[in-house]
């Protein structure tokens, strides 16, 4: 009966990773370096625009936050855009809106790589480096410039060091940390300032900003205070700067209300841009800047489009340019037309349009024929320049329509073997769960959520669907039971409050966003809000007390270090936390840390952490060594690693969705008051049921199906400065995936009180499942193939691929079958 689940499950695995492989492969670029091509002796004897390079990245400064008038402070820029010596724009960053990506259009030029949004966690990876590729750093060490670099490590990882003269990177994945990470960068400026004369470009990268937006939001408390201090820094290399030197400053990407980013919204695309210099006050300012100030409102601030609009990747070209050095082969950028005064002359000017101009009629593989380089080559002087940029602009929305080379190959193999894996679970479900009712539920939820793969709305809107299928369910569970004469109206009509409850707690979907759901209500009530979390802690500890009182203790002891470790976080963090409670953990940690000054509770924070999953650690060992060695009951092990799983996920969530653990727990025991006389098909209802609650669940704690959503704040607990990409894998799945975690676990405790059948019970508790996601895998497939040109396929599809990957590998593969399998073999 085994094989009837083991094999779809590799089939299905297999046809994943090689769909994947074919659908977001490495993607081919032009090899060796760009050179000039048109009339190359004048350009290289030609003067340079500005002699020195200021290249200053803030990540995830977005527009908003450099020209609003609500929300920037930005003083000293907002100064020198008024005064014409700043040029100011809101520049469009390609989806997949994260660093490695971002960085890689902003040095070559060239359209981003949905994988490389994946691979932007992965410290040791270096599949994804542009050391092979021509980029404007790499331009500008052939030709001479000298270079140093401070901030974010991500540039060593994409360029060869050697290009730099001396550099220092900061780790850009300890999102907890917003203060020491840029004063790692700016204590080198003093140094740098005295010593000017030994280079011609520094580049320095900030993470601090988007550090603090992952941890509090786009209008986090800190948020100001980390404007002024990014301003200051300006201020400090602007006035020390001479009049031939070019400052740069931008956002590789932006970010949402919530502080994340990775996906597709104005918020996320929008980033700033503004170029300064002294020289510039001389040269006409951009049309956008002639009538407004700085700051500034917007009459639809949700557009986050300040100034002049262009392309984030316009900036290669450009900086190109003005330093005439060759445009990257790869860039699909197109020389910023307000910098083209700036150039010597016009015949330089129209040269270097052109030169632009070719150099995107190679990457294109286009021949000229409105025959523009003829009629230059005829008459140099006489180029029509807005005409000549209008086309380039034409190539360049051809190029990024046309980004990536898909692998045919491996998509039809992927395709066609997961369709085999999905014909093969369902002659099995058929063969094991009949036509029963769990079966066509099964099939029916399948087939819906598999349609409505082919809609980027639904896919947007997913928890939707949940919503009205859960409810819908329990409708019909009702109905069934007034029929069959076993009503049981208490317990359906706590289930739908406790639904109701986790429906309105956070913000769902990525289209709309509501100021009053529970979780910021709670936030601005923290003395309920704690209440309701250190309850939640107590009743899942007090789960099977009368039988099991060592449990508890144990339990009990892990859930007061959850509580006091997640208090501390949120005291250090700035979050509401009652005044008694904050003396409270003053005094766990002067006791632990044996100190008794302000800095008190950051001192705790990591050891505690350490703590915790040492205890836990522990526990679990000595747990499992007992059943082994037969001096503990076998039958009280899977509900105890049941209750340290849950203490861990309650450990990996914000401290606002605590108490919808609370909540799980009297769902918990409704559901299996509700299921105890469902007879045979018990185990496929308590499967369907499981199914069911990880999806929605996974939408109420505030996941969606984009990357922006992914919550790495919680993903560094307990991590020091020893950066450990595994372990930060797996506490950022887990943080994620939480609330599916407990609900995928929650058979273990329902099916398995006889262990005699368990084998069996495995077996016909994962084929609804695995059926569920053979047919839904095959119809996103499907959609993602047919619709592979759509406009949303970056932004919406294939978001939805890779949690499609992440579900199926994490949550069915590791947590599904792995885990529990692992421990029904113990038991």
């Amino acid at each position: 009966m085994l094989k009837s689940l083991v094999v779809p499950l590799l089939l299905q695995l297999v046809g994943v990773f090689v769909f994947l492989s074919g659908f977001f492969p490495q993607k081919n670029v032009l090899s060796g370096d760009a050179g000039f091509t048109i009339d190359a002796s004048l350009q290289e004897k030609s003067k340079h625009a500005f002699n020195k390079l200021v290249f200053v990245v803030i990540d995830a400064l977005r527009s908003d936050f450099l020209y609003s008038e609500e929300n920037s402070g930005f003083t000293f820029v907002h100064s020198k855009i008024n005064s014409g010596e700043a040029w100011g724009y809101t520049a469009y960053s390609n989806p997949p809106t994260v660093t490695l990506p971002r960085l890689k259009g902003i040095t070559t030029g060239s359209t981003p790589n949905f994988l490389d949004a994946i691979l932007n966690v992965a410290e040791d990876d270096s599949s994804s480096n542009i050391k092979e590729q021509d980029s404007w750093p790499n331009q500008f060490h052939k030709n001479g410039f000298k270079m140093r670099f401070f901030g974010d490590d991500t540039w060593l990882k994409l360029l060869p060091n050697e290009i730099f003269d001396e550099y220092e990177g900061t780790n850009s994945f300890f999102v907890s940390d917003f203060e020491q990470v840029d004063l790692n960068v700016t204590r080198h400026i003093p140094n740098q300032l005295s010593h000017a004369n030994e280079w011609d470009v520094l580049i320095l990268h900030y993470l601090g900003l988007d550090h603090i937006g992952h941890k509090g939001g786009a209008s986090s408390t800190f948020m100001p205070a980390k404007h002024s201090e990014m301003d200051q820094v300006i201020e400090n290399l602007y006035k020390n700067m001479k009049d031939d030197t070019l400052m740069i400053v931008m956002g590789d990407h932006g970010m949402n209300d919530v502080g994340n980013h990775g996906g597709s919204s104005a918020s996320e695309t929008s980033a700033g841009l503004v170029f300064l210099s002294k020289k510039l006050s001389k040269y006409q300012k951009p049309n956008a800047q002639n009538d407004v100030r700085v700051p500034m409102t917007l009459d639809d601030p949700s557009s986050f489009q300040y100034l002049t609009s262009i392309q984030q990747m316009d900036l290669v070209p450009t900086i190109s340019s003005l330093f005439n050095v060759p445009v990257p082969k790869n860039s699909v950028g197109v020389l910023i037309p307000d910098f083209i005064q700036l150039l010597n002359n016009d015949k330089l000017a129209n040269i270097k349009i052109m030169e632009n101009y070719r150099q995107l009629l190679d990457v294109a593989k286009l021949e000229d024929l409105d025959n523009i380089l003829n009629e230059f080559e005829r008459s140099p002087k006489k180029l029509d320049q807005e005409y000549a940029i209008s086309k380039m602009k034409d190539i360049q929305e051809t190029l990024i329509r046309n980004a990536t080379d898909y692998n045919y190959d491996n998509i039809f193999i992927g395709y066609c073997v997961l369709v085999v894996a999905t014909l093969v679970a369902i002659i099995c479900a058929i063969y094991v769960m009949h036509f029963s009712y769990p079966f066509i539920g099964t099939m029916s939820i399948s087939i819906l959520l598999g349609l409505s793969c082919f809609g980027s709305s639904f896919i947007e809107e997913e928890h939707q669907l949940w919503w009205w299928i859960i409810t819908g369910s329990i409708a019909l569970g009702y109905i069934h039971s007034a029929i069959s004469g076993k009503t049981k109206f208490k317990l359906y009509f706590v289930l739908f409050v406790c639904l109701r409850l986790i429906r309105g707690w956070n913000n769902t979907g990525q289209q709309t966003a509501y100021s009053y759901v529970i979780a910021n209500l709670l936030k601005s009530n923290p003395t309920i809000l704690w209440a309701l979390n250190i309850w939640a802690v107590f009743i899942l500890c007090m789960r099977d007390f009368k039988g099991n009182p060592t449990s508890f203790i144990s339990s009990f002891t892990l859930g007061m270090m959850v509580l006091t470790y997640k208090m501390n976080w949120s005291i250090i963090n700035k979050e509401q936390v009652p005044e008694y409670l904050i003396e409270i953990v003053r005094k766990y940690c002067e006791i632990y840390t044996g100190t008794h000054d302000d800095q008190v509770f950051d001192d705790a924070l990591i050891p505690m952490a350490t703590l915790f999953f040492q205890s836990l650690s522990s526990i679990c060992f000595i747990k499992l060594l007992a059943v082994v060695f037969r001096m503990q009951k076998t039958d009280t092990l899977l509900n105890d690693m049941s209750k340290y799983i849950t203490l861990l996920l309650i450990f990996l969530s914000s401290s606002n969705n605590i108490p919808q653990f609370l909540i799980f727990e009297v769902l918990r025991f409704c559901i299996i008051k509700i299921v105890q006389e469902a007879g045979d098909s018990k185990v496929y209802i308590v499967s369907l049921i499981s199914l069911c609650l990880q999806n929605f669940t996974f939408f109420q704690f505030g996941g969606t199906n984009s990357i922006a959503t992914i919550d790495l704040a919680n993903a560094y607990h307990g991590i020091s400065e020893n950066y450990n990409i595994y372990m930060v894998g797996w506490l950022m799945a887990m943080a994620n995936f939480a609330p599916s975690i407990y609900w995928a676990i929650f058979p273990w405790t329902t099916i398995y009180k006889d262990t005699r059948n368990k084998k069996e019970l495995f077996v016909k508790c994962k084929l609804p499942i695995l059926l569920f996601n053979c047919i839904v895998g095959c119809c996103l497939f499907a959609a993602c193939i047919a619709l592979r040109y759509h406009l949303f396929i970056w932004s919406v599809f294939s978001p939805k691929l890779c949690y499609y990957a992440g579900w199926t590998v994490f949550m069915n593969v590791i947590v599904g079958c792995i885990v529990e399998g692992i421990l029904l073999i113990l038991v």
